[in-house]
């Protein structure tokens, strides 16, 4: 593999590797051949640049020596390696952004104001129709903030304001959304035996939707490969999320895997956000410790 050496210092060094473009494929491959070798300590990929950040113990000529051997077809990465790298979804919410800033300061660059003005009022909408919605119910939240601030903008003629208060909580959106996804998916890793199987996530890159969890329930895999997590292994962990767990955290935890927010928890179960996320930090902790004490065992 082509290779520059572009900065080191002892125990550290960042390679750009010479080819037009470096797929997520790729990258992955590359992240997974790295993380792999005893003499690397951490590494960073980006596929962007085509570069990567290499922390090592030892000589430097070994690493150079792994770098210059490596070729992406010789690397065999495991699937649940890929659907778990999260670079795609960082690429996805990165030019979300990207594409959310170029359009609000391309519109007041470019756009006369009488049509800037019809496309904010259009966007208030959505804003003042939550916070009328939330009213109704009763409560006095976030939205009906939102709501106020844009309503009163758009009422006094201040269009620029309106549509600033707009551009920034649709930043918060894609943020949250974001962060929310990566939250997910580290939480779920971070439950599994193995660092790169997802206990619920996908198995089967198709049309199943059958997870880990069910192939270890059901026993009736043909691969002796795909159970990773034994029967007594998971009816381990089950048992551990009964004990360990208290009756808010397990319901904390079954709504989050389901892919609802700190807020729409929180309103579920009565509870504020902060509560929220002190109990999923708590389902974190004590899993971890769970899981630590169980690999210790079967390595002993």
């Amino acid at each position: 593999m082509k290779f520059v050496v572009k900065h080191e210092i002892k125990g550290r060094i960042r390679v750009h590797f010479c080819q037009k473009r470096m797929t997520f494929e790729e990258a992955d491959t590359l992240q997974y051949y790295l993380d792999s070798q005893e003499i690397i300590t951490s590494s960073k990929v980006q596929e962007r640049t085509q570069d990567a950040t290499i922390c090592y113990t030892g000589e430097k000529s070994a690493v150079i020596a792994l770098l210059r051997s490596f070729h992406y077809e010789k690397v065999d990465v495991p699937d649940v390696y890929r659907q778990n790298s999260g670079r795609e979804t960082n690429r996805e919410y990165w030019d979300k952004l990207v594409t959310k800033v170029v359009v609000h300061y391309g519109n007041k660059l470019f756009l006369p104001m009488p049509i800037r003005t019809v496309i904010t009022g259009v966007k208030s909408v959505k804003y003042i129709y939550q916070g009328i919605h939330t009213l109704l119910q009763r409560k006095i939240e976030v939205p009906v903030l939102d709501a106020t601030a844009i309503g009163v903008s758009m009422f006094r003629g201040d269009i620029s304001t309106a549509g600033s208060v707009m551009f920034l909580l649709g930043i918060g959106e894609i943020l949250e959304e974001w962060t929310h996804k990566k939250s997910v998916d580290d939480l779920a890793r971070s439950m599994s035996l193995n660092s790169y199987v997802s206990l619920n996530k996908p198995l089967y890159d198709e049309e199943s939707d059958r997870t880990l969890l069910d192939v270890c329930a059901e026993g009736h895999s043909s691969n002796p490969e795909e159970l990773i997590i034994s029967q007594e292994d998971l009816r381990g962990i089950h048992q551990r999320i009964d004990e360990v767990l208290s009756d808010l955290e397990q319901e904390v935890l079954a709504a989050y895997l389901d892919g609802k927010s700190y807020q729409e928890i929180a309103d579920n179960l009565g509870r504020h956000v902060k509560s929220i996320d002190n109990a999923l930090q708590r389902v974190k902790r004590k899993l971890e410790r769970y899981l630590e004490d169980m690999e210790a065992q079967n390595n002993d």
